[in-house]
């Protein structure tokens, strides 16, 4: 009975939350110069990716800036947004149950006041429960473009994963999404009909219906912040150790366990190895424990790669993760610059192959490393993320973009343009008589 009386009175809220903001949005419209309508605002999931993209624009001389609901104290600081709900509601209404009611109210009063361009994943803004829908009706009302781009939960409908070992690495890390599933898919495919881009990466493989620029992953980094490691170590596990850095906040998503095994008998071999498991460990704290190491192993069921793999290339190390699914990765060798990603494919079959390549090749650790900062500084810098949105900017402004050739290997001269080689054929290292 308590769960339906707070569901009703929410619902009554909400709806009176949405009349007053399209009373509002209706008024700031007749009345345009009341209007900043200037800003790029990325909300409302407290992920790095949000903080690397709004600081990136800002660097690119757009007004960018981050709205937040919380963040998340065992990995983030606070100062890693701008905004948060709190910061935009009346002190007085901050109580512990009324702020959840007035939250939809005010932030919503933010960004129609504020906004020129909204960034978020297929959650939605911030009408969660009801009337979710309705957050396209005030985005049209007061002409906001909406750029969807999704992290994971969000987005991952798990009877249409092609990959059933991912779904059971999600079910055993993420099991709500299963039961969520077709309120999950409802918003996939609303937003991916109503938005006004969107940008999947190796997510949109897995039942999305709409990708506009068939990037694989389209996450950049402060690669200032970020510094490349300038001592490799010359250990080869026989003449001393090699350390191995694995950041698994969930470890089943990303095959922990396949990774611990595979050191335990590279150990039994004989091989010094250390193997160090970095769990809600803070940002900069993981910066410092990288550069101190010669391999980071990524995640090896999902097939891609993702921030943590961004950040070890940032700092010069050889990654390995999982690049081993054509389904997965045969579009974007053709259409974006995965043929240039210098990560070693690594599933938990080959796990302990891989490391042990690794390890006894100091010299191909290094090599793969400095490509890797390369590709990083190519492709998720800064300077990356200022050329994938402005382009898209552009587009929504009417400019005759093709954002599907974007990074074209053939089409594109950013991908042409210093274009980078690997020792890899798909990821894979075929040169084993060199070690």
């Amino acid at each position: 009975m308590k769960k339906i009386f707070k569901n009703v009175i929410y619902f009554f809220c909400s709806s009176f939350n949405l009349f007053l903001l399209i009373l509002i949005s209706l008024f700031f419209k007749c009345f345009k110069s009341l209007r900043k309508k200037n800003k790029i605002i990325f909300g409302t999931t407290p992920i790095l990716n949000n903080k690397y993209w709004a600081n990136a624009l800002k660097k690119g001389g757009f007004k960018a800036e981050t709205l937040m609901q919380i963040y998340y104290a065992n990995i983030n600081k606070k100062e890693d947004f701008d905004k948060y709900f709190d910061d935009i509601i009346p002190k007085f209404l901050r109580k512990k149950y009324i702020n959840k009611v007035v939250h939809p109210l005010f932030v919503w009063l933010y960004i129609i006041r504020n906004a020129k361009i909204f960034i978020m994943p297929f959650h939605g803004v911030v009408f969660y429960k009801f009337f979710w829908k309705m957050e396209y009706l005030l985005f049209k009302l007061n002409d906001i473009k909406v750029i969807v781009l999704p992290y994971g939960s969000d987005a991952y409908m798990y009877s249409k994963i092609q990959d059933k070992s991912l779904q059971n690495a999600l079910l055993v890390s993420y099991p709500d999404a299963a039961k969520n599933e077709k309120f999950i898919e409802r918003k996939v495919f609303f937003w991916s009909k109503y938005a006004d881009c969107v940008v999947t990466g190796f997510m949109g493989i897995d039942g999305m219906p709409r990708w506009d620029i068939p990037i694989h992953q389209f996450v950049q980094i402060d690669t200032d912040e970020w510094q490349q490691k300038t001592h490799y170590s010359m250990y080869d596990g026989n003449n001393g150790p090699v350390k191995i850095i694995h950041t698994p906040n969930h470890r089943g998503f990303k095959g922990t366990e396949f990774l611990i095994q595979a050191v335990e008998s590279l150990k039994r071999k004989g091989l010094k190895v250390g193997l160090l498991l970095l769990e809600n460990v803070p940002n900069d704290k993981v910066q410092q424990l990288m550069r101190e190491a010669d391999i980071l192993a990524e995640q090896f069921i999902c097939n891609g790669y993702a921030l943590s793999a961004i950040e070890g290339m940032a700092t010069g190390l050889p990654v390995l993760s999982n690049l081993s699914n054509k389904n997965y990765t045969e579009m974007f060798r053709r259409y974006s610059f995965l043929n240039e990603c210098p990560i070693l494919s690594t599933t938990p079959e080959t796990i302990e192959e891989n490391l042990e390549l690794l390890i006894r090749n100091p010299k191909l650790r290094k090599e793969l490393g400095v490509i890797g900062r390369k590709y990083v500084e190519k492709y998720h810098s800064y300077k990356t993320a200022q050329y994938l949105f402005a382009n898209i900017f552009k587009k929504l402004e009417g400019e005759k973009i093709d954002l599907v050739d974007l990074f074209h290997p053939l089409k594109s001269d950013y991908v042409k343009k210093n274009y980078i080689f690997t020792p890899l054929v798909n990821n894979k290292y075929i040169r084993k008589n060199d070690i």
